[in-house]
């Protein structure tokens, strides 16, 4: 929005121009203004229409150029206009109407956007200052396309469809697309270390409840955040060196972003995540993925205030490589020396599923068996990890990989027939505060697994 408004200072800029005219100045009037302006700034138009009478002033084929910032507008329309308090040289500016047509903007190779912007009831308290006392009433914004380059990431982000509308409180985009802009092994080549690499593609993004003026403000406040469809892929090469750098639990990472944020909910439809990684030993990538994946985040925000809830909910549900069904629950607490609680189950999953991940990443083959429930809840803080797992699986065999001779020694069944505490494995899982919190949640559940294994029978690392 504050890229985009630059059009809107460029308008008020041409507006203050006209303050003194009569039909036969306005241009002159125009072009002397213009010629105060920094000498890295260049406007120019086409033609030029106004009405004293009726309040209306046009301008076709602006062209903007400041550095490598380039703006093009095919048509800019103010009405509502009152020339003769102008001409009495008050300081206070009232523009009824301002409409951009075939606006193009660019900045250098980083951003690029085509699309068009109305407002409504525009006042300006100080024409001397128009972009620090500007107020607004209704803001519509629509971009057919936009591309952001993100700066250094070799990550392209490109948006189609966007609509943004004050007067209903609504953002919609239709799609918008996340794609490395080089092959993604080179993007930790180049870069010197383990990143991830994400490809994603999501449709039907609605905001509702949403305060216009607030992300003028740098805030983001709004009832719900829906996604209808969503495909998240992220890559990641473990034969590069990993920087041991701290990295934040999410939210203190949330608390850390400049801009303010509080939603309701946010809701997302079934989609997919895929997880996949190149081992630091090995010569074939191992995946995982989540099929059907769908949930919602209650009471998001990052500048918590008295009565607020104490957590940030996170529940999703979702099926691991396409069979059976996963369901978690995530608190995120909001104030300091309280932990996050995950607690969620697996339900029939057939363990044969996730060879492709198995062995290529742990070196085993899993030749049957099906996990009939494994329940976990478990608490995190900064320091570690703890809480349980319970289990029932049958007909569970597993052989190391690649030479599939040695089997490993596990119970080939645990149901419920057995005594709670047979099937109880314990979480106790200290945190590596330069590890992601997915790899933290993700390995504080694994230990539960292996402790599962009564006895000290042998899993791989």
């Amino acid at each position: 929005m504050r890229k985009l408004l630059f059009a809107l200072g460029i308008g008020c800029v041409l507006l203050i121009a006209g303050y003194f005219i009569l039909q036969g100045m306005v241009r002159r009037k125009i072009d002397a203004t213009l010629k105060t302006l920094p000498d890295s700034m260049t406007v120019t138009y086409g033609s030029l229409q106004s009405d004293l009478f009726g309040g209306r002033l046009i301008l076709t084929d602006v062209r903007v150029k400041d550095g490598d910032r380039r703006v093009s507008i095919q048509r800019m329309s103010l009405g509502g206009l009152s020339y003769f308090s102008l001409a009495a040289g008050r300081r206070h500016i009232s523009v009824g109407h301002l409409a951009l047509s075939g606006i193009k903007l660019e900045e250098g190779r980083l951003l690029a956007m085509e699309g068009g912007l109305e407002l409504d009831s525009i006042e300006v308290a100080n024409k001397d200052h128009p972009m620090d006392s500007l107020q607004m009433g209704r803001v519509a914004l629509h971009a057919d396309k936009l591309t952001y380059l993100v700066p250094g990431g070799y990550e392209k982000i490109r948006l189609k469809g966007l609509k943004l509308d004050s007067r209903t409180s609504t953002l919609d985009i239709d799609t918008l697309q996340v794609d490395p802009t080089i092959d993604r092994e080179q993007v930790g080549a180049r870069k010197g270390r383990q990143v991830d690499v994400v490809e994603a593609g999501i449709e039907g993004i609605q905001i509702k409840g949403l305060d216009v003026m607030a992300l003028l403000r740098r805030r983001l406040v709004a009832d719900v955040i829906s996604i209808r469809k969503h495909r998240v892929h992220v890559f990641r090469d473990r034969r590069l060196p990993r920087v041991k750098d701290g990295k934040p639990m999410p939210v203190d990472y949330l608390k850390s972003l400049p801009i303010a944020i509080r939603v309701g909910e946010v809701r997302f439809g079934e989609g997919s995540f895929e997880y996949e990684e190149f081992p630091g030993k090995g010569e074939k990538t191992g995946m995982l993925k989540i099929f059907r994946l769908h949930g919602t985040v209650k009471a998001m925000t990052n500048r918590p205030v008295e009565g607020d809830p104490a957590y940030i909910t996170v529940f999703t549900e979702g099926s691991l490589m396409g069979s059976g069904s996963v369901n978690s629950t995530i608190k995120m607490p909001l104030h300091k020396g309280v932990p996050y609680h995950v607690e969620g189950a697996f339900h029939e999953l057939n363990v044969t599923k996730l060879n492709p991940s198995a062995e290529n990443l742990g070196n085993i083959h899993l030749e049957s068996g099906m996990l009939n429930s494994l329940a976990f809840r478990f608490d995190m803080d900064e320091e570690r990890a703890t809480g349980n797992i319970v289990g029932e699986y049958h007909d569970l065999v597993v052989d190391k990989h690649p030479l599939f001779l040695t089997k490993l020694i596990i119970p080939r069944d645990k149901d419920h027939s057995l005594p709670l505490s047979k099937r109880t494995g314990k979480v106790d899982y200290k945190h590596e505060p330069d590890r992601n919190f997915s790899y933290y949640m993700l390995h504080a559940l694994l230990v539960g697994v292996k402790s599962s294994f009564s006895l000290g029978f042998l899993l791989p690392g």
